[in-house]
Formats: C-alpha cells, structure tokens, sequence
C-alpha cells in the first residue's frame, strides 16, 4: 500500500515538474513587434538582415517570436498597425522609416521600441527615453552632382510623397540644393496610383529624383515609363532591386542598418535600457550607375562617374 502511494506521489511530482516546465519555458517567450510600410525592398532587405542576425544572438534559454505588420503609408493604416502589436502585448517593437516609427511613437505605449531605415532621425527630434535605433543619411549633393556630369537640368522633376516623412524631408533638402544651383523644381506628389495620371509633359522636366518612398517604390515602374517616353533619366537613394531602369541610385546599404537593429535589440533583451544604448546614422554608401541605361537615352557619361561607382551595370 505504501508503495502504490509513494509511486502515485512520484507520478504527481513528475507531473508537476512537467507543468512547471513548460510555463516557464513560455515564459521566456521574447515576442518581438516590427512595423513597415508596405512590401518596400529597401525596407524588406532591411529586416531580412535583422531577422537573420538576430538568430545568432538569441539570449540563451530565450525564444524569438517575430510578428510583422506591413500597413499601408497612411496614418490611420500605421496607427493600426502599431495598436495591434500593442494589443498582442509584444516586449519589443521594431518600426522601418519614419512613417511607422512616427505611428508607435505616438501611441505612446512605452514599449521599447529601435527604428531603422529613417532619413536623417536627427531632424525628427525623437526624445522619448524608450526609443533608440539606426537611420542613415545619404549625400544628396553629390547624387545631383553625378546627374549634371550626365546632362544639363535646369528643370529637375521630384517625385516624393506628403504620406511620408523621409520623403517630404528629403524633398525639402532637394528644394534648398537646387537654388543653390540655380535650377528650378517640379514637384510631384505621389500618394496612389491615381497622381501618376497627372504627370502630364510639363512636369517631366529634364529629369526625375526618386525620394525614398514605400508608395513610390511600389508604383516605381509605371512612374518611371512616364519619363523614359520623353528621353528623361532618373535618380534616386533607394537600390534599384527590379531594374527598372533608374540611371544613378545612391543609397546606404540596408543590410547594415538591419544588422545594426538586431544588435540593438539583443542589448535590450539582454536588459538595457533604450536610452543607454546610442542612437546611430549610418553614411556608408553604394553608388550604383546603369550604363545600360545611359546609353538607351543616349547620354554619355564622364569617367569620373564610372571611377566613383561601386557598380556599373553595362
């Protein structure tokens, strides 16, 4: 009798052990929130970088869980988007540009949260303790530069869009460097597909500047026939992942920003606070030039530009 009662006691015991075990292992659960305007590559290569890194930093007996919202650039869509991860009680949140890191910040969760892929971050002033991040600032004045090496532009065509930020501060930088140069501006603001019916031949001008955008990047072909139809070349700071035909791009390398975030977000897994961990612009850039291209529109490029480039696509 004794022995059936020590053998039931050992059996509860064990059972207890179980339960314990796997509550704590839940427990130890790290859920992880990321933010991002739509399916951008630049934004997308961002987080694959981040993803891939952060599965080699794992605080040990940790476990990630990864929750992606991709809204569309509009405030309520982000606003959305942050309120779900917020609901879902996440202990982390990861925001792509500065639409989305504006959207969880105003939520005012106080969940921690690392932006990445913001333009110039230092403009925006962000002063809450619980945010840090990586943003990147890209020369602008030397793309322009690469541009009139290619053909004189006296009329230079932007096309940006009011949704976004990164864009409209971008925009802002182009407008002050083109008086500086004596160049006047058409601007093109972009919101769906519906203003690219709009661009009629006066605002062509004698060539585009792509701003980084998530609406443009995804209307990026389309836009880009337009001005292809008038002999037009185009620039811009985000990577030309389709090949669709942008004569110059000038950006900073998403990977980079990606593995910074998740280096960033195992200093607070591992329990830093997000104001002790420093906020960083990353400058290094990839110059890419589409000789292809140049040569369709029968522009003839300086050796300095080839020189300059990390990549020529012939």
């Amino acid at each position: 009798m004794k022995r059936k009662i020590s053998i039931t006691f050992f059996c509860l015991l064990l059972f207890c052990a179980f339960l314990y075990h796997e509550t704590a292992a839940a427990a130890e659960e790290i859920l992880i929130g990321v933010v991002m305007t739509g399916k951008t590559p630049y934004y997308e290569a961002m987080h694959e970088a981040f993803s891939d890194s952060l599965r080699g930093r794992t605080p040990n007996g940790k476990q990630i869980k990864i929750i992606v919202q991709r809204p569309f650039p509009d405030p309520i869509a982000l606003s959305n988007a942050a309120r779900k991860l917020i609901a879902a009680d996440v202990d982390l949140i990861v925001s792509y540009g500065s639409p989305a890191t504006l959207a969880v910040i105003q939520e005012k969760s106080g969940i921690p949260l690392v932006y990445a892929g913001v333009y110039d971050p230092e403009s925006l002033h962000i002063a809450e303790p619980e945010v840090t991040g990586c943003g990147y600032k890209v020369p602008i004045s030397s793309l322009l530069r690469h541009l009139r090496s290619l053909k004189q532009v006296s009329i230079l065509s932007v096309a940006y869009s009011s949704l976004e930020e990164d864009s409209v501060r971008q925009l802002d930088e182009i407008s002050a460097l083109a008086i500086e140069q004596g160049a006047s501006l058409q601007k093109i603001n972009i919101r769906s597909h519906k203003d690219l019916t709009n661009i009629g031949p006066k605002k062509v001008g004698d060539a585009l500047f792509v701003t980084g955008s998530a609406i443009i990047s995804e209307l990026l072909d389309p836009l880009l026939l337009v001005f292809r139809e008038h002999g037009q070349p185009s620039v811009g700071i985000f990577p030309d992942v389709k090949d669709s035909g942008v004569i110059i791009t000038l950006y900073q390398i998403p990977k980079e920003q990606g593995e910074k975030a998740a280096e960033m977000i195992y200093k607070l897994m591992l329990g830093w606070q997000p104001n002790s961990v420093k906020r960083e612009i990353l400058r290094d850039t990839e110059l890419v030039f589409n000789l292809r291209e140049a040569k369709i529109l029968g522009l003839k490029p300086q050796i300095n530009l080839i020189s300059e480039s990390t990549k020529v696509i012939k």
